[in-house]
Order: C-alpha cells, then structure tokens, then sequence
C-alpha cells in the first residue's frame, strides 16, 4: 500500500514479515525534493549548502530499505559500540587497586573507541538496520539497533565527551583518579550508546535508567558533601524518568503488541494521549525543561569533573535526541494538536532562563553555564513545536553541538574556580567559549539558532527567542570583565589548555563549514515529521 505524505516522498508498509514492517522512504542522499523552504533566503543556503540541493527543483527519489542486510556499515561494528565499552568497564574493574596501570589502559580503550567511531563515520552512508535479535518477545520486545544521521551525530558527540571526561579523571580530578570512576565513565558510555542506537522503547527505558545511575555514582564516588547530595538528587529523578518511559513503552505494548518504534504505527487516541506525556515527562527532565531543571544547577557546581562533564555534554543532549525519535518521531499529531503549548512552554523556558542567568553573580560562572544549558532546552522545544523541517533541523543542530563549547567552559569555571586565577588570557578564552556558546554568526550554534529562530512563525514568539537568546549571551559573555582584573594563580594546567584549544577550534572550524552536520541531520529529519502519514495507512 502506497500513498503520497504530506512531507516529501513516500512511506509504504510492507507486512510480509510477520512482527516487522519495512519503511521505505523516497529520499535521495541530498535529502527532500521539492519542500517548501519557509526560514528565508540565509535558511535556504543552510539547508542546500554543499549537497546541490536547489528549492523547488525535484529529484528523482531512490528508495532505502531499512529492512535489508546489505548494509554498508560492517554488522559487526554497531554492536562493538555497545560491547567496547562494556569490556573496558570490565577489564578496568579487573584493575581496581592498581590506578597506574587502569589510567594507562583507559587511555588505549578511549583510543579504540575513538578509531571505532571514526571508521563507522566514515562507512555510514544513509539509514540502515544494522542489528536484530529477540529480547523480552512476550512484551513485543527486540534487541534492535540502527544507525541513521542524527544516531551518528550524537554517537560523535559522546565519544568526544568520553575523551574529555577520561582526561578531566585522570589529569584534572582532585584527589587524583580512582579506578572506580574510570569504569563507571565507561558504563555510562555503553548504556548511553545503547540509548541512542536502540529501536526500541523498553530497551531504550532500560538505558535511560542503567546511564543516569552510572552517572549519579560517579557524580558522587570521592565528592565532597555537596557532591553527594547533587548525585542523589541526579540518582531520584533518573529513577523517575526511567519509570516513565517504561511505563510509555508499557501502554505502547499493551496497545500495539510491540515497543519497536517501526511497528507503533496504529496507536489508539487515549493509549497515545497518556504514553506522550509519560514520554515527554521524562525527555523533559533530562533535557531539561523548567519546572523539571532543578537537579541541574547543584551538578554545576558539586559532584566529580568527570560526572559532571559526561551529564552536561552527553546526558542534557540524549534529552534532545529522545524528544526528536521518539517524542516527534511517535507523536506529531499530538503535538500539532496540543499547539501552541509546547511553543510557549519552550519560549518560557529560554526566556525564564536568560532573566534568572543574568541575576547570578558575576563570579558564579558554573551556575550561569547551568541556566544557558536550560535556556537551549527551552529553544529545543521552541524548534520541535514547529513541525517543520527547518525549525527542527536548526533544534537539533543547536542541541548537539553545544556539548563542546559547554564542557569547555564547565571545565574552565571549575578550574578558575578552585586556583582563584585571574588574568587577561583567561577571559578572552572564556569570552570566546561564551560567544560560541552563544550562536554568534560564525561559531558552531548559528546554524541551528537561526534555522530556529528565522523558522517560527509568529512574529512576536521570535522576537522573544532573539532577545533571550542576547540575553544568554550577556550572561555568559559578561563575567568576563571580572577574570581580566588582576594576574593572579597559577597557569593552565597542559591537558586543560589542550581541551580547551580543540574546543575553540571546533567551534569555529564547525561555525564556518556547517554542511556535514545539516546534510547528516536533513534526511532523518524529514522521514520524523512524515511518520503522521505512516500511521494513518491501514494495515
């Protein structure tokens, strides 16, 4: 059966398979002919930027079969991002007691996930269904996991953030490293790799619960008493939002017989009414979105470095890549019919975020950092509540790559913070790390800031999203004039200035040459916003 959607292309259902639909989606490797393109001419260079991609010029699809063996990255890669990491935490645990020889083999098991990242990056060539096995089959349940665009974006992000967390254990920690530490960084690694290459919402849940647990222990393993208190706070509402989603994917299962997101394509009204806000309850804290932020600001400023980097770089941005699978991917029509409650809930969001960053003390650098992080979830939503390609597109390239510049300037604050130093270099390094954070025109973040911001259709809900977002930069710009007074402390420790430097110059390099990230995003994007037609195809 085959019909035309209301996004590009087409979406047929093939039921051949018992338990298993096929999805094939006319899609070119360039994305969608022929959508309208809304944001203005600078959106419409963004989006066709490098792909040969002209507005209103049509190509001839080809058709992705997500469903065949074929595949162009090895099956036996996918399954290495969950099971690398998983032995490193074992054989690091094999190595408790003996930190020198555990901080020496850290460093080679990071340098193999980077190599095994870096060779899947470059194999990958569109969305394909890598991995399939039986798990819980009497709840509906499979061991599903895929590789798309935005499932790599994000798998890039984590193991830049797993490189930065190792160095900040093992060079930055005070104290000095623990064994312990190094083997929770790496289980949370695995369980939030396992987030994002599963198809399937319980398995999903369970990764949900088994990350925010390693991330609380590590948070809180040889931290001080506040600390503690933030990694159980951090511990509570994990718990909560693993339940939630467990829940979701319950009341899927007992609707549809399955927790596969390909297969969640007939969902009755109310069984869907109540799983998308169990969902999105829980998106929402891990994102997060006001009033669910609260656990956040103590992390800012208490708990390990290492705990702390992998929760503002990795955790916060999992958020933003469950709101768009499975929150947009499942949902759109509630979202469309709940308009405009998520668009003002996120621009009250970034809004209440810019007021209250502004109101922190200068020196308080890290709880200023923490409220910018709030303020992007806010436009996260702003973005999503669009349903259109361009506002989403520019959502989640404005949530992925800020992990960067945020755990730059998170490693910067703690350190300022701890050896009192103060001194002209230092803010100027601080100044570039904010702007970038920012969205300046040039820097990593203007890409999706503008795609957001030039794509939301009212007037005065854009013009709200523009003096917010001015006024995050100002907050974080700001402190700034207080670090230049003085030339006092000790300088840069050399694995601090050495994450910092690949941190400006990602920013910029990233900021100038967006075209991997929005061809990579594009396609996965618009497949999201035409599953509404999917589900309306009878059986």
């Amino acid at each position: 059966m085959r019909r035309r959607t209301r996004g590009c292309g087409a979406v047929s259902l093939d039921r051949s398979r018992r338990g298993a639909l096929r999805w094939n989606s006319g899609w070119d490797d360039s994305g969608c002919p022929g959508r309208r393109l809304a944001a203005g001419t600078t959106a419409r260079w963004l989006v066709g930027l490098g792909s040969g991609y002209r507005p209103g010029h049509d190509r001839h699809p080809v058709v992705v079969d997500a469903g065949r063996g074929d595949v162009l990255v090895s099956e036996a890669l996918t399954p290495a991002l969950i099971l690398l990491p998983m032995g490193s935490a074992l054989l690091l645990a094999c190595l408790c007691g003996r930190i020198a020889a555990a901080r020496g083999v850290a460093a080679l098991l990071v340098s193999a996930q980077v190599l095994l990242v870096t060779v899947i990056y470059l194999a990958f060539d569109g969305p394909r269904l890598v991995l399939q096995a039986a798990w819980l089959p009497a709840l509906g349940s499979q061991l599903l996991l895929s590789i798309d665009g935005l499932s790599m974006q994000a798998l890039l992000l984590l193991t830049a953030i797993l490189v930065v967390a190792v160095v900040a254990e093992i060079r930055l920690q005070e104290g000095g490293p623990s064994a312990a530490r190094l083997v929770l960084i790496f289980v949370a690694i695995t369980a939030m790799n396992l987030f994002v290459l599963s198809g399937d919402l319980l398995l999903s849940a369970a990764a949900y619960g088994t990350a925010g647990l390693a991330l609380a222990a590590l948070l809180g393993i040889g931290a001080d008493m506040g600390g503690q208190t933030a990694a159980r706070s951090f511990a509570s509402w994990t718990v909560v939002g693993a339940l939630l989603l467990s829940a979701a994917a319950a009341i899927l299962a007992a609707g549809t017989g399955s927790t596969v997101i390909d297969d969640l394509t007939h969902i009755t009204p109310d069984s869907a009414r109540v799983a998308a806000l169990l969902m999105v309850t829980a998106l929402a804290m891990q994102v997060p979105l006001v009033p669910l932020h609260t656990w956040l600001a103590p992390i800012a400023t208490a708990g390990t470095l290492a705990g702390r980097t992998l929760i503002f770089g990795g955790w916060c941005m999992l958020g933003a890549f469950g709101l768009l699978r499975y929150g947009l991917g499942l949902f759109p029509d509630l979202l469309s019919y709940a308009a405009p409650l998520p668009l003002l809930w996120g621009t009250a969001t970034v809004v209440y975020a810019a007021i209250v960053a502004i109101a922190q003390q200068e020196q308080d650098l890290a709880r200023r950092l923490s409220w910018a992080t709030v303020g992007a979830g806010g436009l996260l939503l702003a973005g999503v509540a669009g349903l259109e390609s361009l506002p989403v597109l520019g959502a989640w390239l404005h949530a992925t790559v800020q992990g960067v510049p945020r755990v730059g300037l998170l490693l910067l604050a703690h350190w300022m913070a701890t050896s009192g130093a103060r001194r002209g270099s230092l803010a100027i390094l601080w100044a570039l790390l904010a702007l970038g954070l920012g969205a300046i025109p040039g820097a990593i973040l203007f890409p999706g800031w503008l795609l957001v911001v030039a794509g939301t259709p009212d007037m005065i809900v854009a013009g709200l999203l523009l003096v917010a977002s001015a006024m995050l930069v100002f907050a974080l710009v700001a402190p700034a004039t207080h670090i230049a007074r003085g030339s006092v402390g000790p300088p840069l420790p050399a694995a601090l200035s050495r994450v910092l430097a690949v941190a400006t110059i990602v920013v910029l390099l990233a900021g100038f040459y967006p075209q991997p990230l929005v061809n990579g995003a594009r396609p996965v994007v618009e497949r999201l916003l035409t599953r509404t037609a999917a589900a309306d195809l009878a059986p």
